[in-house]
């Protein structure tokens, strides 16, 4: 009679395997990315041409970590696109994008344009990921 030799796993040890597995799955999705879109004004004051400035859309990082926005879009039905160049939105903080000229900081980015972009009776702004996905849009129940 032949004896059968394998291996016996106690329970414990399947157990503790089992809620090591689940705590690393909460620590990724506390980590995720939370950029988004919260506010915007896409009416600046008249003359607009001479108050660009006051078109903008404010871009926060609700996120716990800071989050590199290199590559990443921000733009219009029409196409008007800005595109992110080493920046980092830190976590907890946002910026704002406006239309015109002006020197950049960690709360105002500026796009440098000489015309309006955004429509004054609404419009709709879409942030999208260096990979093009589609991050956020503002307001968020507009279609594209």
């Amino acid at each position: 009679m032949r004896k059968k030799i394998g291996m016996r796993v106690p329970y414990s040890a399947l157990l503790v395997l089992l809620l090591a597995v689940i705590l690393v799955q909460g620590e990724t999705s506390s980590s995720e990315i939370k950029i988004s879109i919260i506010n915007s004004s896409f009416v600046a004051p008249a003359p607009e041409k001479l108050h660009l400035n006051g078109e903008w859309v404010e871009v926060a990082n609700e996120g716990s970590t800071n989050e590199s926005l290199e590559g990443w879009t921000l733009m219009d039905q029409q196409n008007h696109t800005y595109t992110f160049k080493g920046f980092t939105l830190d976590a907890g903080s946002s910026v704002k994008v406006h239309t015109g000229a002006g020197n950049d900081s960690m709360t105002d980015l500026y796009w440098g344009r000489s015309t309006p972009v955004w429509n004054n009776n609404g419009d709709l702004a879409i942030l999208r990921n260096a990979a093009g996905d589609v991050v956020a849009q503002y307001p968020k129940d507009k279609g594209t």
